[in-house]
């Protein structure tokens, strides 16, 4: 049940192909080989997750497949689990985790594992599905890089949030000694990975200046004609309010938030 047609294609990689589970079911029973390979490398659980075939890749998975294809790659560098978060097959992808499947797995390229694939794809389900299934939201490829490094060099602000609110770690460097704050471009992601909000750009309108032993808040209407402001009117003025007997021609301004 192992015979190969003239594009290395098995009866097992054509019953995937074309969708017929009975017929996966029935030649695993008479000993078809799960993990012969075709000319591309791939066993029949490869092409099951290329293929969005749930049902058969559950019969081959229930056939004791699990111990010998689950880790293979293809020609290309993939693992089933590869194929099936490139192609956001969530439910492919659970089967295969349950079933075993590495959910750090490298591939044979770059290095790039399934959450690195799925930020890639710009696929942010997948990626909470990744995280929520405890992958290593650190991990790093061959050059370094982390997921995190990957969403800042596409510009992806809302998968640069998530993975931050995940546990990424902004502060890890690729082998480039780039942070990921260094790989992107947009203003934006860099204001997130700084922790910057919108209140925090506008803040250099609302000052509290210390000059001549008072405090004055800049850029608010003041409750009294005064340039002096009482503790219960300014907020920080417990921690800057000057000593009565120092005296300064200067006026220092302190951003607050």
């Amino acid at each position: 049940m192992t015979a190969k047609f003239g594009l290395f294609i098995t009866p097992l990689h054509l019953a995937v192909i074309t969708h017929q589970a009975n017929m996966v079911e029935a030649l695993l029973r008479e000993g078809a080989d799960p993990a012969a390979l075709d000319r591309n490398g791939q066993t029949s659980v490869h092409l099951c997750c290329e293929h969005n075939q749930q049902e058969c890749l559950s019969v081959v998975l229930s056939a004791g497949a699990a111990s010998t294809c689950l880790e293979i790659r293809n020609y290309g560098g993939l693992s089933p689990l590869h194929l099936a978060v490139q192609r956001g097959h969530k439910h492919l992808a659970k089967m295969l985790l349950d079933a075993g499947a590495d959910i750090n797995v490298m591939d044979i390229k770059s290095g790039l594992n399934p959450l690195m694939h799925a930020v890639e794809s710009s696929n942010a389900e997948m990626v909470r599905f990744l995280i929520e299934s405890g992958c290593d939201v650190n991990g790093q490829s061959y050059s370094g890089n982390t997921a995190l490094h990957s969403a800042c060099g596409r510009d992806q602000v809302d998968m640069v949030r998530l993975l931050l609110k995940s546990g990424a770690d902004s502060s890890l460097k690729n082998y480039h000694n780039d942070t990921p704050v260094m790989v992107t471009k947009n203003k934006k992601i860099a204001d997130v990975l700084r922790g910057r909000t919108f209140h925090h750009m506008k803040a250099p309108d609302h000052c509290v200046a210390v000059g001549g032993g008072s405090l004055t808040e800049i850029g608010s209407p003041s409750p009294t004609p005064s340039r002096g402001c009482s503790p219960s009117t300014t907020p920080h003025s417990s921690r800057h309010r000057a000593s009565p007997s120092t005296r300064t021609s200067s006026t220092l301004v302190f951003p607050y938030f």
